[in-house]
């Protein structure tokens, strides 16, 4: 059921959708996933404050899972709620500070925002999460160039790309050393 409710979605057959999660729950009253394919249907039939609520509700009783807090703030975006999307992304994060995916949202949140500093910040740490660390280099040297952000804002940035142009520099040491042996 719940693989025909996604293939309805991704085909744009909505009743479908709604009819086969309608089934889903009868059978299963709650479950994570349940919730959210139901934001996602919610959003496909334009109820952006539908798909909000209803995650909102959801997030407490699932707190660990994470297709959830993805949702919400790709929810919240879609309602024009950068701000709240940004405070749920930076809660999240002091609890889940490797995910790489929630940094990639946080930097699609900043960009909403117009902070370029914080986006590529944000998109530089779910790069090196990734092992992508001259992508991360990229990115904060675009940070550093952004020109908006204040001096401790800057401070870390600048921190922050010392840090990974050593790593970048050692991971190139290792694999030369690697390569003569």
């Amino acid at each position: 059921r719940y693989g025909l409710t996604q293939a309805s979605l991704r085909d744009g057959k909505i009743a479908g959708a709604e009819r086969e999660l309608a089934e889903l729950r009868r059978v299963k009253e709650q479950y994570e996933m349940i919730e959210t394919l139901a934001a996602q249907l919610r959003l496909k039939q334009g109820d952006v404050a539908g798909a909000v609520k209803m995650l909102r509700e959801a997030q407490p009783r699932y707190p660990q899972e994470r297709a959830i807090a993805y949702g919400l703030v790709e929810a919240l975006l879609a309602a024009r709620l950068p701000q709240e999307a940004i405070r749920f992304t930076e809660d999240d994060l002091l609890n889940y500070p490797s995910d790489a995916r929630m940094h990639a949202l946080q930097a699609k949140t900043y960009s909403v925002l117009g902070k370029r500093l914080q986006q590529h910040r944000a998109q530089a740490e779910a790069y090196a999460l990734q092992g992508q660390v001259p992508a991360a280099v990229e990115q904060l040297d675009l940070a550093q160039k952004s020109g908006d952000g204040n001096f401790y804002e800057q401070s870390q940035v600048d921190a922050r790309l010392r840090e990974m142009k050593k790593r970048m520099a050692d991971e190139a040491k290792q694999a030369r050393e690697a390569k003569q042996k």
